[in-house]
């Protein structure tokens, strides 16, 4: 108990840090806000653009797929906050060659560097999926108690499959230092999970669901709450833990490749 304290405890320092780095450069907090605002926003705005024209995605009204992208767009920005900057802080101690200060910490090497990459600068993801979710929910009618207790559920499996792709990335740049550009693969895979997956073919949409999870992080929490048909949720919640559990073998194999740099 008290161990798992002292986890919850170091987490907390990790957001106070990041609070304290915010008040530090409050400018360029506010700048990077409204830039992961507008940039989260770009794929909404499309698919509003898209059914305006008079087009659509077929069997999906635009609030339907808004709730997708809203969920989607929540999960990310949950991830960029309190996952993904361990990709840029493993990245750049490994650079410096200050990564070995982790490895004498009396806490897992992973979750340090989960908790010293918390990046609260990032909250402007997370505004802009909370906004577009809660505009969607405002068309849900009917949707009971066990609806949103299950939403809530998968939302947390959306989360580990975010958890997931920030610790094979992390992972990456142990062994390949000068991969920087990491995050543009992980956008380019992700943005198959903004949209239905019924508008994909039968063999693509069971790689995103049973192979590459891509389809718990936004379609089928949604269409949970949606009340629309969805098949093989159980098989995703699945893939989605041994993912995570995947994601972890990768980054304890990459730890053995492990050099100290810098200078």
């Amino acid at each position: 108990m008290s161990r798992n304290t002292g986890y919850l405890k170091l987490y907390g320092v990790g957001l106070k840090v990041g609070m304290a780095n915010i008040m530090a450069y409050r400018g360029d907090f506010f700048i990077n806000f409204f830039i992961m605002l507008m940039a989260e926003l770009f794929a909404p705005i499309i698919t509003f653009l898209i059914y305006r024209s008079g087009a659509a995605f077929p069997g999906w009204t635009l609030e339907e797929v808004m709730m997708i992208q809203g969920v989607f767009l929540l999960s990310k920005g949950i991830g960029y906050v309190f996952f993904f900057g361990l990709v840029d802080n493993t990245l750049f101690m490994v650079r410096e060659g200050t990564f070995d200060l982790l490895l004498i910490k009396p806490r897992p090497v992973l979750f340090m560097s989960l908790v010293s990459g918390i990046n609260v600068g990032d909250l402007g993801s997370i505004f802009s999926g909370l906004g577009v979710f809660i505009l969607a929910a405002t068309y849900l009618s009917g949707t009971t108690l066990m609806q949103w207790l299950l939403f809530l559920a998968l939302f947390v499996m959306s989360l580990t499959v975010m958890l997931a792709f920030s610790i094979i990335m992390g992972s990456t740049v142990i062994k390949w230092v000068g991969n920087g550009r990491v995050y543009e693969i992980f956008e380019a895979i992700s943005s198959f999970g903004l949209y239905p997956k019924s508008i994909y073919g039968k063999a693509f949409a069971n790689i995103i669901s049973f192979i590459i999870p891509l389809s718990i992080i936004g379609f089928i929490p949604a269409a949970v709450l949606l009340g629309r048909p969805v098949t093989g949720i159980w098989i995703s919640v699945i893939v989605s833990i041994l993912f995570l559990i995947l994601s972890t073998r990768i980054w304890k194999m990459m730890m053995k490749y492990y050099t100290s740099a810098g200078g």
